[in-house]
């Protein structure tokens, strides 16, 4: 028994290195299989670390882009705000002046009834208030010419300096003046002016001449003149009554238009320039996502 005991004993401790150097290379080979799942999921996470670092570095340039568009409409906005509130602020001052003037030629149409009051009751003056914008005062050839003749006779010159000194006080308004003729030939002589035409242009440049010159001194940039001859009658040429009435000088008075500069400040004010945002610098990949999102 002894001697089995002993003989199993010796097979037993010869086996022994082999077991434990089998024993070593299971655990050798089960480390290294840990070791490469290890090295494997750090690999795969560092991998999906990089591709979610390029995702938010993408995030972040879109949003930055974002704020620059919003950053732009906030300025267009602004920039229309200040626009619409200037535009309106144009309206109310032009609304404003449009009152003032409105008083004005008010003021000018009772004067001339006042200064005219003797020709209006004669015939020989009329005032025309249907026009909302204007004044027209219209003067019989009787006051001023000689028939046939583009000098201001003293009556006339008389007649038009209590006209001018009740249309000058009319600010920023300027007055037109039209002079008409009838159909009838204008008979040539002495002194005459010619052809209807010539005849009415002299008579519209005497009137303009004497409206510059004292007692009114008006601005010649308010004044202009223009003869119609007998082409724009006030009534048909049917009567020598009618002829009498178609002979005349009308003296508009409106307001003075705007410049086109001062028009265009006043309705469209001109916005300050957009300043461009500099996009910070980049690589390669951030530029190649820069532009995938445009």
């Amino acid at each position: 028994m002894e001697a089995a005991r002993s003989t199993a004993e010796r097979r037993r401790r010869a086996w022994l290195p082999w077991g434990l150097l089998a024993g070593m290379g299971a655990l050798a080979a089960g480390g290294g299989l840990m070791a490469s799942r290890s090295l494997s999921a750090l690999m795969e996470r560092n991998t999906q670390l990089e591709q979610e670092a390029l995702e938010s570095e993408a995030r972040v340039e879109e949003l930055q882009l974002l704020r620059a568009s919003m950053e732009r409409r906030l300025r267009l906005l602004e920039q229309h705000q200040t626009g619409i509130t200037a535009q309106r602020q144009g309206e109310a001052r032009r609304n404003q002046e449009a009152g003032a003037q409105l008083a004005r030629r008010e003021a000018a149409r009772q004067g001339l009834e006042v200064k005219l009051k003797e020709e209006l009751a004669r015939g020989d003056a009329w005032l025309d208030t249907s026009q909302p914008e204007s004044l027209r005062v219209e003067l019989s050839e009787r006051l001023l010419f000689e028939p046939g003749q583009a000098t201001l006779t003293p009556q006339g010159q008389e007649v038009l300096a209590r006209v001018g000194a009740v249309l000058a006080s009319a600010a920023g308004h300027e007055v037109r003046v039209s002079s008409h003729t009838d159909e009838l030939p204008t008979t040539a002589g002495a002194g005459t002016a010619g052809t209807s035409w010539e005849l009415s242009s002299a008579r519209a440049t005497a009137i303009t001449r004497s409206l510059l010159e004292p007692p009114t001194r008006m601005a010649p940039e308010r004044l202009s003149a223009t003869g119609h001859a007998s082409f724009r009658p006030a009534l048909p040429p049917d009567s020598p009554q009618s002829r009498l009435r178609n002979r005349r000088v009308e003296l508009a008075l409106s307001p003075m238009p705007l410049p086109p500069a001062a028009l265009l400040a006043a309705i469209e004010p001109t916005p300050p320039p957009l300043h461009a945002k500099k996009e910070p610098a980049s690589g390669g990949s951030k530029s190649r996502k820069k532009s995938s999102p445009r």
